[in-house]
């Protein structure tokens, strides 16, 4: 018959090693790794643990909780359980370092007969579990975010239509009159024209929107277009809507493009209106035209306050505002930088800013001459 302590032990070995549950034990206030199953040894895959301190063995969980959990451990004798524990681990094959999530217990052991203790570990990875609720989490948070924006995307979509809407009503009430002349016959029916145009453009604007927050591409219809006529009838557009502020540099001249001319002109409008709204008053806002081999780089410049590198991160985003314009008195839906960029790469191109308080700021787009290629 064996001696009882040996086969005691034979059996804790039996069962530490055969365990499918990850079994470590660490001795003395070093902490090092005396005995560990393979399920423990696949958390470490290519590591040599045995007889190591943990932080020599493992140098990245310096930067956990975990040298405190064991510590106090040792020290109090009293049982700790880590919920979700965080542990930023290298991976030895990639060379990348992870973050993993581990639910462990931590017992004390006392072998007697002056021995250090020991400290018997029980990691549980749950890492895909915890990274499954944070997606989810974030996910919503995006979707309570994303509500309320188009929330009040809505409403300030209502409150808008309704201006050129009441326009169209006034002037059609106008042409009910008996005594209407020929000439005010002929301003309502431009302003009606006018407004339903503008009314178009802002349901358009949002359908393309839409498109756009779905990941799909805007449609556009690319024809044969003189740049300078382009420019120009851009430019008329603007200066009905805003005034003379516009300077125009085209040293570029006269280039056959193949362009969506309509798309171009909304890309053109929409910085340009931006320009006005967010610019210093009373300073010009520059449109300029650079050839680049077989690019053309349409930039539009103004004078003003910078857009801060926080607010760039997402201004492309649709529904989006920065947050000097959600401080200014302009109102918006923040879509428009967004279709500016979902326009530009429907030619193939790309659209890029520069701004700072020297120098103003600079959104430029950049397109093929010809975008059917």
């Amino acid at each position: 018959m064996g001696n009882p302590q040996t086969t005691e032990q034979l059996n804790f070995e039996a069962v530490f090693y055969g365990s499918e549950a990850p079994l470590v034990i660490f001795k003395g206030p070093e902490m090092v790794y005396e005995m560990l199953n393979d399920t423990y040894q696949s958390i470490y895959p290519g590591r040599n643990l045995l007889g190591k301190p943990l932080l020599e063995a493992v140098p990245e969980l310096a930067n956990s909780r975990f040298p405190e959990i064991l510590k106090k451990v040792y020290e109090t004798g009293e049982h700790f359980f880590s919920h979700e524990g965080v542990a930023h681990l290298r991976n030895n094959t990639t060379g990348q370092v992870e973050e993993r999530y581990f639910d462990t217990t931590f017992s004390r052991i006392d072998y007697g007969d002056g021995q250090p203790f020991r400290i018997l570990a029980t990691p549980r990875e749950v890492t895909e579990k915890v990274l499954a609720r944070k997606k989810l989490e974030q996910s919503l948070r995006e979707l309570e975010l994303e509500k309320d924006l188009r929330e009040k995307f809505v409403s300030a979509l209502s409150h808008d239509l309704r201006t050129p809407l009441a326009a169209v009503k006034l002037s059609a009430q106008i042409l009910q009159l008996q005594n209407t002349t020929p000439d005010i016959i002929e301003k309502c029916l431009h302003r009606i024209m006018n407004n339903i145009d503008r009314a178009d453009r802002m349901i358009r604007d949002l359908l393309d929107a839409n498109r756009l927050k779905a990941n799909e591409g805007l449609p556009i219809f690319i024809e044969e277009h003189q740049l300078d006529e382009l420019l120009a009838h851009t430019i008329k557009d603007l200066e009905d809507l805003h005034g003379k502020r516009f300077a125009v540099q085209n040293p570029a001249g006269t280039i056959r493009v193949f362009w969506d001319n309509m798309a171009i002109h909304r890309m053109i409008e929409n910085l340009a209106s931006n320009a006005i709204k967010y610019g210093s008053e009373d300073t010009p806002i520059t449109i300029s035209i650079k050839r680049d081999g077989d690019y053309l780089e349409v930039g539009v410049h103004n004078l003003g306050n910078p857009i801060s590198v926080e607010d760039q991160k997402r201004l492309f985003h649709p529904y989006q505002r920065t947050e000097f314009a959600k401080a200014s008195k302009q109102k918006g839906w923040g879509i428009g930088l967004s279709l500016v960029q979902g326009l530009a790469v429907s030619h193939h191109g790309s659209v890029s800013l520069e701004s700072n308080p020297t120098h103003g700021t600079t959104f430029t787009a950049r397109l093929p001459i010809d975008a059917r290629k």
